[in-house]
């Protein structure tokens, strides 16, 4: 009896956390195509196939429905490239180098440029939102690549004088590829691959000059 109650319960989790991510899932959908302003949870509800006040026994509010979208498509990527830096045993400049093809692979994957567009927008609008992004992901992206530039000075494969504190130089072309695939690419197409590789050569020789 006792094996069955527990695989009954155990069916019941399972389901709840598949309406979880079902939630999520239209939330993301809905903010892709409406933003966030004007996203409305009946919405979200009838995307997710669910009355609107399931959504409520997962998500207190719009904007905790969002931060759980950025948690499912972003917080995966922060933490595979956290990992990978600290246990890569190779040079700065390698290392470097590929965290910044591993940047425009994440961003540039489908309704990535939308996400970014989306947090970017909102973010005056919404300053509890722009705060948790901030902390979540810029700050922790800006940490680790202050590590990896100290690591290449430290090596002497990077100037002393190199600005560290300037991380957005390095993040940006990154975060404009995503947003100009978005909004011109069909006037001006990028081809991705070689906008990276310049983007990692000017880098590279800014920072070794």
């Amino acid at each position: 009896m006792e094996a069955v109650k527990e695989r009954i319960s155990s069916k019941r989790e399972l389901q709840k956390e598949a309406r979880r991510h079902a939630i999520i899932d239209a939330g993301f959908q809905e903010f892709i195509l409406q933003g966030f302003t004007a996203t409305k949870l009946d919405d979200v509800a009838v995307r997710a196939g669910i009355g609107k006040g399931t959504i409520y026994l997962y998500f207190d509010s719009k904007e905790s429905l969002f931060e759980e979208v950025i948690r499912k498509n972003l917080f995966p990527v922060r933490d595979e490239a956290e990992h990978f830096s600290a246990e890569f045993k190779g040079t700065a400049t390698e290392l470097l180098t590929m965290h910044i093809r591993r940047m425009y692979a994440s961003l540039n994957e489908d309704n990535m440029p939308q996400l970014v567009a989306l947090i970017m927008s909102e973010a005056t609008r919404f300053p509890t939102l722009a705060d948790f992004f901030f902390r979540e992901m810029v700050s922790r992206n800006q940490e680790m690549l202050r590590k990896v530039v100290k690591k290449g000075v430290a090596s002497g494969e990077f100037r002393e004088s190199f600005p560290v504190e300037f991380t957005q130089i390095l993040i940006a072309p990154a975060m404009i590829s995503a947003l100009w695939r978005l909004q011109f690419d069909a006037h001006s197409p990028l081809d991705m691959d070689k906008y990276c590789e310049a983007h990692i050569e000017f880098v590279l020789r800014g920072l070794k000059a």
